[in-house]
């Protein structure tokens, strides 16, 4: 293995210096090469001496500085307070929130660039009138006059929006950086333009023994401090390879930056006379990896891994291009491993702890205080029993609670509702569900606290301690500032600030393998690097710095952007193919997730560049695109165990007309549902279903016709009825919605009041129907009927089905159907009824002729007055010429025992293919019936 850049580094300070090289400081663009600088160094000296100082380039301005400087969140609430002087309008914190934090990192950049903010800062009219523009270029000013023609282009309300924030940003820029030198604060740029500006001035001189080493993109103020101090002797080390850094290869952008240092009157004197060329001359080994999915990215990681005989695991590095990839690829290491250091900054809006603060104060968004009473939507509910943290805090008991919910359809919860059957009390869940308004810090901190105080693993605890501390810093400028904040305020700023976050590991840099982002690879050199997630979306990566500094400005004033960007990532991309031995190149060319799936352009160069140079960087692909798996159709043969079951409808079971429907739609539902038993998934729905409102129709009817069974009704007793439709369809609702024993306190919200007054427009039409036809007697409500249905091998099929009404009618006997949808009263014949592929198969005229068939068969049943099979169907009953007659070809049927002999022979042929035939369990043909099948995803369907 060749020497790393810090071993060359140590190497060569050591061999000129000795042991002065204790007087000297050495400085780096970051902390963490300080410490494999002193490793390096360690590995020269034979006897002890005081190692140098190495810092932090940020650490060595600071100390030239009295100002401190303050987090992001205090910077931004000093600015709004600023802002409000200024601005014509006042805005609230939060919502001024997302736009200060950016214009902080714009005024960051000014002082940082050494931009004149005057100019930068000038509106249109100032723009036209600035007579002082001779320290830009002809280029810089065609960029600013190519953004004020852009602008006058736009439209007057675009215009004076941005007009009317950019016209105060001097003045607030200025008085925000008065403020905080009174307070004796600064922001990072500020203090390094305070130093750059006095070292500029002569104020001060850069003293002291000073090396720079690593550096690549300058800031105008470190180019400044750099330039200041090799004046006064510095020396400057620079990591760089000809490969992209030599004069002729501009078509390099990783370098960029070395090329215009090199011609730098200062700097330039400082670079090296031979520039290297390892990457042609020992160019690593380099796979491109093709893998379809995050996981099977950690996945093939751990795979790799598990190969390589690991002998110095510190000499390999795992690089994630995307930051959510940090646990998936910790899980998926080998046992074999044993150390491992984290060196990068982790999202917090990943973090579960951070998951569950969104989720309670969610809850409390959605509560509901009412006297004596406070309740919680059973969304917020659920989603808080389900968080990993409460499910294991709370075991197994949990469980019950969260299918108790969804089995009863519970759509409001009390505190009491969670508590199990033997709890009065549960400290969880009484922190969980109280009424945070009062205070939501203190809300929020009693439930960090509280899982805190539980064994949940080290690397959530530091989640769970960054939260905290933002919860309180929060809390702490709120009370200064006397900001008022309702709850739809305070969850919008909570998670605006918390997803900015990123969680610093802390562990032992220099033992075990490194897992870091790419910003921390920075003068670090690796014999074996695997580098994931190195898309074209995640490196480099869209633009997503926002400013509200425009483009061409940022330009011409050379403030950062996007093309500087993309050569920093170019730059760190190809220097880690300085050293290495060995690169994994890993992407996901998945492009489910709204990413584009793309290799980044920097594995499109290396295989286009690189690859016909070297010969060395090879392509796989570990699973090509996959085409779309057509369904394996599902088929059941009739084995001995289903027979055995198959054979209970002869002694226990009873078929249902509407298992027959089943049947005849799809046998393989059929089969799911009343031979395997599957259950259809239980789920809190705060909207009817149409088999609930179904259901609330029969029963509202049931209960307004079951009160007078045996009267003979006339149109003023069927009106009376209508008095009782409203209580009968809140009882029905308080039911369905698991509140039967608090039926007077339900209430009615959302769609449900829609549905509600449909079920009972429905049910009044019905009984203006009823009234129209008067007088009738109704004989029962919900009768049961049931009949053995004998086939030709002797076996009995029991039959069995519920009629929603049966009344008489002068000489007629009706068997009445209640349908809430679209059915129709007409079919063709009776062949069609019991014919799966006929494309009029009426399924609710079957239904009814089948309750006909029950009652005829029945002994209660005299053969003497007519059976009527009718249809009450939603579609039809608000028709003038409704009748709820079924029709046969057309004809009203007025007596359904004359087709009852072909009937009987459709139903036992049927019958005769479900019991005893060999017919499979097959998938129905018809697509459409599956749009609504409980089990379409058995099928993918």
């Amino acid at each position: 293995m060749q020497n790393t850049f810090l071993e060359e580094l140590a190497q060569s300070l050591f061999h000129k210096l000795g042991k002065n090289i204790s007087n000297y400081t050495v400085i780096f663009p970051n902390r963490r090469a300080g410490l494999f600088f002193n490793r390096a160094l360690r590995k020269l000296i034979d006897q002890p001496i005081w190692a140098p100082e190495a810092m932090a380039i940020e650490d060595f301005v600071r100390q030239k500085s009295d100002f401190a400087v303050p987090d992001q969140l205090s910077l931004v609430f000093s600015l709004h307070k600023v802002f409000q002087k200024h601005a014509p309008f006042k805005e609230d914190f939060e919502q001024f929130y997302f736009w200060g934090d950016m214009l902080v990192k714009d005024f960051n950049d000014v002082d940082h660039y050494m931009a004149d903010a005057r100019p930068l800062f000038a509106n249109l009219l100032e723009w036209k009138k600035l007579a002082d523009t001779d320290f830009l270029t002809e280029e810089q000013l065609q960029l600013i006059q190519k953004f004020w023609k852009s602008f006058e282009a736009k439209p007057k309300d675009a215009q004076e929006k941005f007009a009317r924030n950019w016209n105060i940003l001097y003045p607030v820029y200025k008085d925000f950086r008065d403020k905080l030198k009174e307070e004796k604060k600064a922001y990072n740029g500020m203090l390094y333009r305070d130093y750059a500006d006095r070292l500029k001035s002569g104020h001060t001189k850069i003293s002291g023994q000073l090396i720079f080493a690593g550096f690549n993109a300058l800031t105008k103020t470190e180019e400044i401090i750099i330039s200041e101090a090799v004046k006064e002797g510095a020396d400057v080390f620079w990591d760089m390879d000809a490969y992209y850094a030599s004069p002729e290869n501009i078509m390099q952008e990783a370098g960029n930056f070395f090329r215009e240092y090199a011609n730098h009157s200062v700097l330039g004197k400082t670079f090296p006379t031979y520039m290297p060329n390892r990457i042609i001359e020992e160019t690593p080994d380099i796979k491109i990896t093709e893998v379809k999915g995050n996981i099977a990215q950690a996945k093939f990681l751990g795979q790799l891994l598990s190969e390589q005989n690991i002998e110095q695991p510190e000499k390999t590095a795992i690089i994630l291009g995307d930051e959510s990839l940090l646990f998936p690829v910790l899980y998926a290491l080998p046992e074999s491993i044993e150390k491992v250091n984290v060196t990068m900054g982790y999202p917090l809006r990943f973090a579960s702890i951070y998951q569950l603060m969104s989720i309670c104060l969610h809850l409390q968004k959605n509560r509901r205080q009412e006297i004596n009473k406070l309740s919680f939507n059973h969304r917020d509910v659920l989603k808080v029993l389900k968080h990993p943290f409460v499910g294991n805090l709370l075991g197994e008991g949990v469980k019950a609670k969260i299918q108790q919910i969804e089995r009863d359809n519970i759509i409001r919860l009390e505190l009491k509702d969670l508590y199990s059957e033997k709890e009065t009390t549960n400290p969880l869940l009484d922190i969980l569900f109280k009424d945070g308004s009062v205070n939501y810090f203190l809300y929020l901190k009693t439930i960090l606290q509280y899982v805190h105080s539980e064994q949940i693993e080290s690397t959530e605890q530091e989640f769970m301690a960054e939260i905290f501390k933002q919860i309180n810093q929060l809390e702490q400028i709120v009370r200064e500032f006397k900001l008022e904040l309702d709850i739809n305020s305070f969850i919008r700023l909570f998670n605006r600030i918390i997803q900015s976050i990123r969680v610093p590991f802390s562990g032992e840099p220099l033992e075990g393998i490194q897992i870091m982002g790419v910003l921390e690879s920075r003068n670090l050199d690796f014999e074996h690097i695997y580098f994931l997630s190195i898309s074209e979306d995640n490196f480099p990566g869209g633009s997503n710095n926002q400013s509200f500094i425009p483009y061409n400005i940022r330009k011409a004033y050379g403030l950062p952007t996007l093309e500087q960007r993309d050569s920093i990532y170019a730059y760190l991309f190809n220097r880690l193919m300085q050293r290495s031995q060995q690169m994994h190149l890993i992407y996901n060319s998945d492009n489910s997730g709204g990413k584009g799936g793309e290799p980044s352009r920097y594995l499109l160069q290396l295989q286009y560049e690189l690859g016909i140079q070297s010969q060395k960087v090879k392509l796989q692909s570990l699973n090509q695109d996959p085409q779309a798996a057509a369904p394996v159709p599902i088929t059941i043969e009739k084995s001995e165990d289903i027979r055995k079951i198959l054979k209970l409808y002869s002694s226990e079971r009873f078929l249902s007309a509407s298992a027959l429907k089943i049947y005849l739609d799809c046998r393989l539902q059929f089969y799911f549902r009343y031979i395997a038993g599957l259950k259809e998934r239980d789920e809190v729905s705060e909207d009817l279903d149409a088999a609930d409102f179904g259901n609330i129709l029969h029963h509202v009817m049931e209960k307004l016709y079951g009160e007078v069974i045996g009267e003979v009704l006339d149109p003023n007793k069927i009106y009376l009825l209508k008095k009782n439709i409203d209580k009968f369809i809140r009882e029905e609702f308080a039911e369905l919605y698991g509140k039967k024993s608090e039926e007077s306190d339900f209430e009615f919200e959302g769609r449900n009041i829609i549905i509600r007054d449909v079920v009972k427009r429905m049910v009044v039409q019905i009984l203006n129907y009823d009234a129209k036809i008067a007088p009738f007697t109704v004989k029962k409500v919900e009768g049961e009927y049931e009949y053995a249905v004998p086939l030709e091998n002797g076996d009995k099929i029991r039959l069995k089905g519920s009629i929603d009404r049966l009344d008489e009618k002068e000489n007629s006997i009706r068997v009445i159907d209640y349908k809430s949808g679209g059915d129709e009263v007409k079919f063709p014949d009776i062949e069609s009824l019991f014919d799966r592929d006929h494309d009029k198969r009426n399924g609710a005229a079957m239904q009814t002729l089948i309750y006909s068939y029950l009652f005829i068969k029945n002994e209660e049943y005299d053969g003497v007055k007519n059976v009527m099979p009718g249809l009450y169907n939603g579609k039809g009953l608000f028709k003038s010429d409704f009748s709820e007659k079924l029709k046969l070809a057309n004809k009203e049927l007025n007596n359904a025992e004359v087709l009852m002999e072909g009937f009987e022979q459709g139903l036992k042929k049927i019958l005769d293919e479900i019991f005893i035939s060999d017919q499979a369990f097959n998938q129905t043909e018809k697509l459409e019936k599956c749009t609504y099948c409980p089990y379409k995803t058995i099928c993918n369907r």
